[in-house]
């Protein structure tokens, strides 16, 4: 009981486990008293009630319910969610900390909200089990409602747990199954680009190259209609990459321009070599800094790479 209004009265303060700790206990030690596996001295009360603004007595009181305050929550939750899409993670474990998916009587969106956010807070930090725990509780939650983008945030975020497993087949599936929502029921926006571009990814791993150029032509043209951009280099890089697998070499070329950038240098040098120019693709070729690493963070083009210093290398 003791445990459970520190923790009540330290989230009413808006502190975090380690800034009500600082000096005077570990974060850890007060984990357990606010989860009522240890009980703390006197000493302890005594320094934290001090910090909290209260008093010992104030801690052997009744324990409120946590209800949902829904202007309150619904603040935070818009607040961090913008924290959480700049990749601002470490103000976002403060949102963490508060455990807001234990208060009760949460409509199921919100809560979906919340564990979306838990979600892309533990795939930052590399906890793949909590983060598909969470996603998977987004999803449920969020799916009682019409499609919107918080839906869309989670189909994205699960297709993408759903791809890096190797079930690029089910990825593809939950999100050809939102873009159907999305554009039966709703107007073009934003998630419709966000949707398609994901499925773009997915449809190279699959090596459907036809599908993964043809969906690059609607993202193309939805943005023009709606005059908005989203990762417009990287869709680039896609297209020219589907171009050069479906054998479209003069297309690629024309596309990649007289781009330097590493991945349009080696679409264009794969280009080349295949149309025959061996001499220009070797040169452009050697022009391309060796890579400590990966060249490319799309495994495709890498793999062009490598074909190509296999081909060229001797030269």
């Amino acid at each position: 009981m003791i445990g459970q209004r520190i923790k009540e009265i330290r989230n009413n303060n808006n502190l975090t486990q380690e800034e009500l700790a600082d000096g005077i206990i570990s974060r850890t030690y007060l984990s357990l008293i606010e989860k009522g596996t240890v009980q703390p001295s006197t000493n302890v009360l005594v320094k934290l009630s001090k910090r909290l603004n209260c008093t010992v007595n104030d801690f052997m009181a009744e324990v409120s319910h946590f209800k949902y305050n829904n202007f309150e929550i619904l603040r935070e939750i818009g607040h961090y969610e913008l924290k959480v899409d700049n990749e601002d993670y470490e103000i976002v474990k403060h949102f963490i900390d508060k455990e807001y998916e234990q208060i009760e009587d949460v409509p199921l969106p919100d809560s979906g909200r919340i564990h979306l956010i838990y979600a892309r807070y533990f795939k930052f930090k590399g906890d793949l089990k909590r983060t598909k725990l969470h996603t998977d509780k987004a999803l449920q939650k969020l799916s009682t409602i019409a499609v919107n983008q918080h839906y869309v945030n989670a189909v994205l975020l699960k297709s993408e747990l759903l791809a890096e497993d190797g079930e690029t087949d089910a990825a593809i599936d939950i999100l050809e199954e939102t873009v159907y929502l999305t554009t039966k029921f709703g107007e073009l926006n934003i998630s419709d680009i966000k949707l398609r571009f994901a499925l773009v990814k997915c449809y190279i791993i699959f090596k459907q190259y036809y599908t993964a150029y043809r969906l690059t032509t609607d993202i193309k043209q939805i943005s023009s209609r709606l005059n908005i951009t989203y990762k417009e280099e990287k869709l680039k890089k896609y297209e020219m990459l589907t171009l050069v697998k479906l054998g479209k070499y003069k297309d690629a070329l024309e596309l990649a321009g007289d781009s330097s950038e590493t991945d349009a240098g080696i679409m264009r040098a794969y280009s080349l070599w295949q149309l025959d120019k061996v001499k220009e693709a070797d040169q452009l070729l050697k022009a391309i800094p060796a890579p400590d690493k990966e060249i490319s963070s799309i495994p495709q083009i890498s793999g062009l790479y490598k074909e190509l210093t296999g081909r060229l290398g001797g030269l």
